[in-house]
């Protein structure tokens, strides 16, 4: 990974948090669903427990519980 990924990356966090900048779209219609900004906007939906999960197993378990408890009320 070269420098400019990496800042690339810090510019894409908000400082005191792990969430993303939403990129500014100009048309509602399509710019809104594009990826970088659906992607963006779900992950700052999700609860900071699992944002800062400190392994990618853990991140798995606690969205999948997440979800579910999400979808079934559970």
């Amino acid at each position: 990974m070269s420098v400019f990924d990496l800042r690339l990356k810090q510019k894409l966090r908000l400082a005191s948090t792990a969430a993303l900048m939403v990129p500014v779209t100009r048309h509602s219609t399509l710019g809104d669903r594009a990826f970088p900004v659906i992607a963006a906007k779900l992950w700052n939906a999700l609860p900071s427990d699992i944002t800062s999960a400190t392994s990618l197993s853990t991140f798995r378990h606690q969205l999948k519980t997440f979800l579910f408890c999400r979808s079934y009320g559970a």
